[in-house]
């Protein structure tokens, strides 16, 4: 079947274009409309290509690990001994004392600063992972998005050979767009129709390139092929699992507790902080004649008992506690409305796909064997083929939200980003 360019349109002819075109819709899934000699930065990309290509080359993991860095170095400063202090005091005219003072920590202090650091890392791996998991499903839409455009695009094309078919059968001749009979007119306002979107679709697909292309930091005019069908992406192995699944590894819900527990700490080291420290270390006395000995010091927190400390620790804490219950609560709705999408388009699929696609694909072909005869019909074969049309965009779009429910499981379960070839 000839399809329709840009500049110039070709004609079919005959009786059996229609028929053929019918069967090649029929088959369901074409391939990708693009030449076999690809320019050299075309990317032939599939699913598992795209998440491993995040994986490796996304910013987002540098950034991640970074900051996982960065709070273990702060652990690690805040949890190390503080420094010694010098006191220099005159004792008398002709004598100088100088003291070198170690401060010392109580051990449930320093416990309470080790526990802090512990969390601060938790905390900062946990949003470490949030930031990984979204640009995942982000670049994963974005090849659902590809496939829908390219399938759209190879039905516009179709769509757009049989209104010319049409225009050949009612409106024959060297300037058909002369015509005033209303049946032929009416096959080349559809013809305009069907020119019309077919440019929108390939203008969609560009579209959907380009944002793919700057998810994986291609340039924008990269041409990207997208492998896979829509049915076949990001399949669910349990999905009766899918929300305990998604309860136990979610990486927001970690992150607030370990926020929690974070404010914990922090009240435990308040608490130790309202005790007296205290400061060992040698003493000289330089004058007439030196003399050594030990200098204690004593810090008494008489005005700072740390109590606003403790209270905005507790807040903290139930601040973080309440979090995790909204973010569950919203985790229950994601992952329940995703499955209830999946039974939804697999109920409407069934039934699309059980007769109704058939049956519009008899009804064209039947308009179009009466049409010719009798003008009359060209207006019903006209509606035939846009029903039929209609019934394969509405099965290209139920595919599209089933892999879009898909993908929004696998992320929130955790398995997206184990995608593999």
């Amino acid at each position: 079947m000839s399809a329709t360019s840009a500049g110039h349109t070709k004609r079919l002819s005959g009786p059996a274009a229609p028929v053929l075109a019918v069967l090649v819709l029929l088959a369901g899934r074409p391939a990708p409309l693009v030449s076999q000699g690809s320019p050299a930065d075309t990317l032939r990309l599939s699913l598992a290509d795209v998440l491993t290509q995040i994986r490796e080359k996304h910013p987002i993991w540098k950034a991640g690990s970074a900051r996982v860095l960065a709070a273990r170095a702060r652990a690690s400063e805040r949890s190390s001994r503080p420094s010694p202090t010098i006191n220099v005091a005159t004792v008398a005219l002709a004598e100088a004392r100088l003291e070198l003072l170690q401060p010392l920590r109580w051990p449930w202090e320093g416990s309470a600063l080790r526990g802090l650091g512990v969390e601060d890392v938790a905390v900062a791996t946990a949003a470490a992972e949030v930031d990984r998991r979204a640009v995942m499903l982000s670049a994963a839409q974005r090849f659902a998005d590809g496939l829908r455009s390219t399938r759209a695009l190879t039905l516009a094309v179709e769509a757009e050979s049989l209104a010319q078919h049409a225009v050949d059968r009612v409106a024959p001749g060297d300037r058909p767009d002369r015509t005033a009979d209303l049946a032929s007119l009416q096959t080349l306002v559809s013809l305009d129709e069907a020119q019309r979107a077919r440019v929108r679709a390939q203008l969609l697909r560009t579209i959907t390139q380009a944002r793919l292309a700057a998810v994986l930091g291609r340039e924008s005019g990269t041409v990207i092929i997208f492998e896979g069908e829509l049915a076949e992406i990001a399949p669910l192995t349990a999905p009766e699992a899918a929300l305990a699944s998604a309860l136990a590894t979610d990486p927001q819900s970690a992150r607030l507790e370990h926020e929690a527990e974070r404010a914990a700490q922090e009240a435990r080291l308040a608490r130790a902080r309202r005790w007296p420290t205290f400061a060992l270390g040698p003493a000289v006395t330089v004058g007439d004649k030196t003399r050594l000995g030990v200098a204690l010091g004593l810090s008494l927190p008489v005005w700072t008992r740390q109590r606003d400390a403790i209270r905005a620790a507790h807040a903290e804490r139930d601040t973080a506690l309440a979090r995790i219950e909204v973010q569950h609560r919203e985790l229950r709705a994601l992952v329940t409305e995703a499955l209830l999408t999946l039974t939804r388009t697999e109920a409407e699929l069934a039934v699309l796909r059980g007769g109704a696609l058939a049956r519009v694909a008899r009804a064209l072909t039947l308009a179009e064997h009466a049409a010719p005869e009798q003008s009359a019909y060209v207006l019903e074969w006209l509606a035939a083929r846009k029903a039929y049309l209609d019934a394969r965009e509405a099965e290209l779009d139920l595919e599209w939200q089933a892999a879009e429910a898909r993908l929004l499981v696998r992320n929130l379960t955790g398995s997206l980003v184990m995608e593999e070839p």
